[in-house]
């Protein structure tokens, strides 16, 4: 009767040792990226939070991760055009309609050029990737631009700073690759 029961404890001790230490482990693996990415300006806190927001992060390699973020800082851009197309319709003075139509246009790429930098993380074409990651910011830095420019900076000032803080983090991790 001895017999069964510590097979039982020791099948229960294996079992939590392996779902404890794997789950540390997976989480291991963001933590680690996301030390790395600091290295380049990204937040630390930042990164670990929003890469464990994703269930995938939990298996996630580096590549992985940076698809997560790469989608993340897309759905983050195309919520950014939306907002900015529904200022365009909404009572806005002419200077901040030409920064708007600036922004617009800019997002509207910013939306493709993220589409195809995860087709080129998944496709291991690290340099391409980077390239679009790039271009991406370039385009949050492009509608803060045409603000200082034309317009009232307050319209977008918080939707631009969350898209270059997560195409900030999806290039940080890209360049780990």
């Amino acid at each position: 009767m001895a017999c069964p029961r510590l097979l039982l404890a020791i099948f229960v001790l294996i079992f939590l040792h392996q779902n404890l230490f794997s789950s540390a482990n997976a989480w291991g693996v963001v933590e680690q990226t996301c030390k790395r990415a600091a290295h380049t300006g990204v937040d630390f806190d930042f990164c670990v939070r929003t890469l464990k927001k994703n269930p995938k992060s939990r298996t996630a390699r580096t590549q992985g991760l940076a698809i997560i973020a790469t989608e993340q800082a897309e759905k983050e851009f195309q919520q950014v055009w939306d907002t900015v197309e529904k200022l365009l319709h909404g009572n806005v003075t002419e200077a901040d309609k030409e920064a708007l139509n600036v922004c617009s246009d800019v997002y509207g790429d910013g939306v493709d050029e993220l589409m195809w930098a995860i087709t080129f993380i998944k496709s291991r074409s690290k340099s391409d990737a980077i390239t679009y990651l790039s271009s991406a910011l370039t385009d949050v830095t492009t509608c803060d631009d045409a603000f200082e420019e034309f317009g009232n900076q307050t319209l977008v000032d918080k939707l631009n700073a969350d898209a270059r803080k997560i195409s900030s983090l999806a290039l940080a991790i890209t360049t780990l690759l």
